[in-house]
């Protein structure tokens, strides 16, 4: 997951820096279309990758969560436990 968490932020970075270095060239200019189509690709790329860390992390938790103990058991009627007591003490 901090894998995710790095590759997404070094994408968001590239972006960054190529959306500056487009700003330096005229409008319209083959150079700057192109730096603003990378620019496009890396945070489409980033935020795809942002998506997948937030699945990944809330799998984890989902998996982590503890479980009320009212689900793990099973309801039995209260004179089930009495009946439970008096077969085994039944027994030799």
């Amino acid at each position: 997951m901090f894998a995710l968490a790095a590759h997404a932020s070094e994408r968001e970075a590239h972006a960054r820096e190529v959306e500056r270095s487009g700003a330096d060239w005229p409008d319209g200019s083959y150079g700057r279309r192109n730096r603003q189509a990378i620019a496009a690709r890396e945070t489409r790329i980033a935020t795809r990758l942002r998506a997948v860390e937030h699945a990944c992390h809330t799998a984890i938790e989902r998996d982590t969560a503890p479980t009320t103990p009212g689900h793990a058991m099973t309801l039995h009627p209260p004179g089930h436990a009495a009946d439970m007591q008096t077969d085994l003490e039944a027994e030799p």
